[in-house]
């Protein structure tokens, strides 16, 4: 259900996690300057992926099946976080989306450490939404 709630802790934790992503991938480890098109293109790109990614990942926290079972915010933070960080390093592995060309183990390893991070970090975006912003008809679905 789009909610208030939703909505800002659908847009919220899509600009941390995008944040995050362009201080990682842009300042930390410099690695825009391997893009092999223009890179505006790449961040808008980039953007409206995140805005998906988190989309997914308020839908999964909200998923009705597993309130029940994690009724802990922060709990189901840590979980629903790191559990959809490590789906999303696996895909982008497969495919081969990466900076990074020929990979070894050892950028492999801090890339999932990365992902899980940031994946986490929206999750509990997502939480703290869920303490600080009351939403009625939520509330009374749970009952």
């Amino acid at each position: 259900m789009l909610n208030l709630r939703f909505i800002i802790a659908w847009i919220v934790s899509a600009i941390v996690m995008y944040s995050a992503f362009y201080c990682w991938h842009g300042i930390l480890s410099n690695d825009f300057y391997k893009i092999q098109y223009p890179q505006g293109i790449f961040m808008l790109f980039s953007a409206l992926a995140y805005v998906v990614i988190s989309f997914v990942l308020v839908k999964i926290f909200e998923y009705k099946h597993i309130r029940k079972k994690i009724k802990n915010l922060h709990l189901r933070a840590l979980i629903v976080g790191s559990t959809f960080g490590f789906l999303l390093f696996a895909i982008s592995s497969v495919i081969g989306v990466g900076f990074s060309n020929p990979y070894s183990i050892e950028i492999l390893i801090v890339d999932l450490i990365w992902q899980l991070s940031e994946q986490t970090v929206g999750a509990f975006v997502v939480a703290f939404a869920h303490i600080f912003i009351f939403a009625p008809d939520f509330e009374e679905e749970r009952n």
